[in-house]
Formats: C-alpha cells, structure tokens, sequence
C-alpha cells in the first residue's frame, strides 16, 4: 500500500511538472493594425518607444535577432535615416534633441502596425495559467504602387521598458480618463489583435487536454 502511494504521488508531480514545462515553453505573436478606429488610441506607442530608444531610456533590438542590440544609428541607416550631430554645449538635453522634428517625422513613420509576443505559463504556486508580454516590435510603413507595405523595425523588451526612469503612459479616453503604464494596457487590451500564431500553437487545447488526462 504504502509503495502504491508513493507511485501515484511520483505520478502527480511528473505530470504537474509537465504541464508547468509545456506552459512555459508556449508563446503567441500577434500584431495590431493601427488605423483600426478601435485601435488609434495606440498610435502614441511606437513614436514613445522610438523617441525613448533616441534617449537611451531602453535598448532596441533586431527583428530575428531579439537577443542583439541593435544601435541606435544602426536602426537609422537600415531606413536611410541618419543621426543628428549632438552639440557639445553644456546645454545639450536629449529630451530636445530626440524631439527634433527631422526625428519626429520619423517616427510617424512607424505608426501604422505594431507587433508583440507573449508567453503563456503555468503559476504553480496560485494554479493557474498566466501571461506575460514580452516584447513589443515596431514596423516603417510606406505606401507603394500595389498598397501599404510594413518592413521590419526594432524589437523592444517590454522589461526593459518597465525599469526605465520614465516609461510610456497610454491614454483611451473611450475608457478611462487617466492612463496607465505600457504594460497595464497589455495586460489588460481594449484594441483588436489580427492573430499571428505560431503553427504548433494551435493545438494548445489538445496538448493540455492530453497532458491533464495522462
């Protein structure tokens, strides 16, 4: 009796840590047309993210890369874009330099799509299923003879952004009156998501229907 118990307890714990593994290895990537009335409230985004990569308040990375920084004058040039000379007076301030109007019509450039991925796991210590946003990719669009066309630009680690003296505050006044953090609005969306999965995402419910029954 006693080895019996023993079995069906080594049993539990190995298909509970299953479940956690399968949950923590699973992630979504969904993007976020931003011309959709529902969704321009977002629209501030990818210029607050540009602006504070021009500051240095968080770090950009490449699209296939997410783990490599990409420099800031790299981004740049990849979109025949160049960095302004910085004055070298003791008056030079970042806030102003990023906010140059050569930059901020750039950045508009990069306010018609936006990207993000998310990871799905499993909290083993309130039992049940959690996400979390991971980061957040922007996209220059341009229109061409045959439409709209959205070319990758950099990555950004929503945990980076969180760290930063001064993170991005979003404003849905269809909502709420006061905004609230970058990573709030993620958590909780008010806009619309064209689903982008990843092809073995779309048996989740099958894998963990299998991995409880097991």
């Amino acid at each position: 009796m006693k080895k019996l118990v023993i079995l069906l307890l080594c049993s539990f714990i190995f298909c509970h840590t299953k479940a956690q593994n399968f949950f923590a290895t699973d992630t979504f990537t969904y993007t976020i047309n931003l011309d959709l009335s529902k969704n321009l409230y977002l629209k501030s985004v990818p210029v607050d993210l540009l602006k504070g990569y021009c500051k240095g308040d968080w770090n950009g990375y490449y699209p296939k890369r997410e783990m490599n920084q990409c420099l800031f004058d790299d981004f740049l040039q990849r979109f025949n874009y160049y960095q302004l000379n910085i004055p070298t007076n003791s008056n030079f301030c970042f806030e102003d330099y990023c906010s140059n109007s050569y930059y901020t019509d750039m950045y508009k450039q990069f306010s018609r799509k936006l990207k993000y991925k998310e990871i799905v796991f499993f909290d083993q210590q309130h039992s049940v299923v959690k996400r979390e946003v991971l980061w957040i990719q922007v996209f220059y669009s341009r229109e061409e003879y045959d439409g709209w066309k959205h070319y990758e630009g950099p990555v950004f680690w929503l945990m980076e952004i969180n760290k930063a003296a001064k993170g991005i505050i979003v404003y849905n006044k269809d909502i709420r009156s006061d905004g609230w953090s970058l990573e709030k609005e993620f958590n909780h969306p008010a806009f619309i998501v064209n689903e982008n999965k990843q092809k073995e995402d779309k048996k989740k419910m099958q894998k963990i229907l299998q991995v409880e029954e097991n």
